[in-house]
Order: structure tokens, then sequence, then C-alpha cells
């Protein structure tokens, strides 16, 4: 075999190999299994396990549903109810709790890891991961970074909101001063 001729055909190939590589396929989406799930009177334990019906309803690695009796049925008539669920995301527990009427939003593409409220970087601010994650809805997010919405963890000081998340596994991160929305989008931005 002659190199010379045959070069700029292993040069191609070479080329080609090295750009299918990098061009990595998206990452799979988290997985989600419901491990419990409970609708009803919490406080005084007239609830109904609702496990399997529940699991039934994720679709894609991802639920949305109304907490109501039309969905769950009704184990305490004339009494306020909700909806709790236990789960995993890639093997990590978590839990939601939802009043009666309204929606549970379990969302895999969009998972906040941290998100802080306040003087940032070095000031007074509040973990505020949790409210934040509460708000995700199909894969979105839009939150205004307000006293209203988080309290004053650093009066008479212009405050910030930091969300980590990831999006279909890749770590990003927003800021937005204080009075301002952050949204994160179905496409991780």
């Amino acid at each position: 075999m002659n190199l010379k001729t045959h070069l700029p055909l292993i040069l191609c190939l070479l080329t080609t190999l090295a750009t299918t590589s990098a061009q990595a396929a998206p990452p799979a989406g988290a997985k989600l299994i419901i491990v419990s799930a409970v609708y009803g009177d919490l406080d005084n334990d007239k609830t109904l396990d609702v496990l399997k019906k529940l699991s039934t309803m994720v679709k894609d690695n991802n639920l949305s549903v109304a907490a109501t009796t039309q969905n769950f049925g009704d184990p305490a008539p004339n009494a306020a109810k909700k909806l709790k669920v236990g789960y995993t995301i890639d093997g990590l527990y978590h839990s939601k709790t939802v009043a009666q009427d309204q929606v549970l939003d379990i969302s895999t593409r969009l998972i906040v890891i941290n998100a802080r409220y306040g003087d940032l970087p070095n000031g007074p601010s509040d973990d505020v991961t949790q409210q934040v994650a509460d708000l995700v809805r199909k894969n979105t997010l839009s939150v205004k970074a307000d006293n209203d919405t988080f309290g004053d963890p650093a009066q008479n000081r212009v405050k910030k909101l930091t969300v980590t998340y990831l999006f279909d596994g890749v770590k990003k991160s927003k800021t937005v001063p204080e009075n301002q929305t952050l949204t994160i989008s179905n496409k991780g931005a």
C-alpha cells in the first residue's frame, strides 16, 4: 500500500471519526421511580395508598397530576386532603406533598441542585433550594427573586437569586438580581 496515495483517504476517515466521537449523544433522561404515594387527610391518617395508580401515570420519566378526588377517590369526606409522594430520581430519594386540587409535577430533565437568595456571593443569604425546586413545572422554571417570595435574609442590601441545576444531565447556573424573574425554558436555557 502506497501511503502517499491513501493519505487523503486516511485523513478523511480520521476526521470523520473525530467529528462523530465529539458529537456525543444527549445524556439519557433521569430515571423516575415512585416508591410511595398516599392521598387523603394526612393529619388524621385517613388516606388511600395510591402508589400503583400514580406509578402508571409516569410518562417519559416525568409526572404531572392533579391531586383530586376524581383522580384518587375520597378517603376523608369533608376534610382537606393532600397527595404525598416519595420517589427516587437516579436513586436519590425525594418527597413532594401538594394540597387538594393542586398539581403535583415531578420533572426529571430539569433538576434544581441548589438555590440561594440574599446578598450574594458572600453576604447573608438563605438556602431556598426546596422552594425553587417545588416551582419546576414540566421541566421549566419561572420565579421572581424578591422578598415576598423568599423573605429578607439581608435587610437594606441588594439581593440576588442564584440557581444551580441539571438539565439533561448538564450542570448549569443562573443568577438574577432582586425583583427580576429567573426563567429556565424547557430547552435548559
